[in-house]
């Protein structure tokens, strides 16, 4: 198995309170990156607060079934994104209780929400083992740490003395 490039992105989109346009201009950009680094072979991962909600719905190899609530019209911006984008919501492929899938409860309120996800190429879908939420880190968010693990093949690297 040949070694694979990873580009990784962190992105925070806008909230519900900016135009859809503003939205779309932060996606048009996430895609020029795509394009000119994230091409080929590469598996593209991108972490971030996505500011929608995709839903409990599944679409296509995209959504999975195990996300939470119902999905809304920015969610449905990142679906279109990552089919154009050959990209799939990981964190909605893993059955959680909901403790484990909320990323973000709006203070004072009991309202459990869905925004964060990790978004991985379709290609590589398969290297994802697990994604979680961890509400109980103390990571001084409003939002719950959320982790993924993967499966990689690490192959030892020889470094000649000279160079170490």
């Amino acid at each position: 198995m040949e070694p694979v490039s990873i580009l990784i992105m962190q992105v925070y989109m806008p909230t519900l309170e900016y135009e859809d346009d503003e939205v779309e201009k932060l996606y048009d950009t996430i895609e020029e990156i795509l394009e000119e680094d994230g091409k080929g072979d590469k598996n593209n991962i991108i972490v971030g607060e996505w500011n929608s909600t995709v839903g409990d719905e599944p679409y296509r190899d995209i959504v999975g079934s195990h996300g939470l609530g119902r999905g809304n019209h920015r969610g449905q911006m990142s679906i279109d994104f990552c089919e154009r984008n050959g990209l799939i919501v990981t964190n909605t492929w893993f059955k959680k209780p909901r403790r484990r899938l909320y990323t973000w409860k709006e203070p004072g309120d009991w309202s459990q929400h869905h925004l964060d996800y990790i978004l991985a190429k379709h290609q590589f879908r398969n290297i994802v083992k697990d994604v979680q939420t961890l509400p109980g880190a103390d990571v001084e968010s409003d939002h719950n740490l959320l982790v993924a693990k993967v499966r990689t093949r690490l192959k030892k690297i020889m470094i000649p003395e000279e160079q170490a």
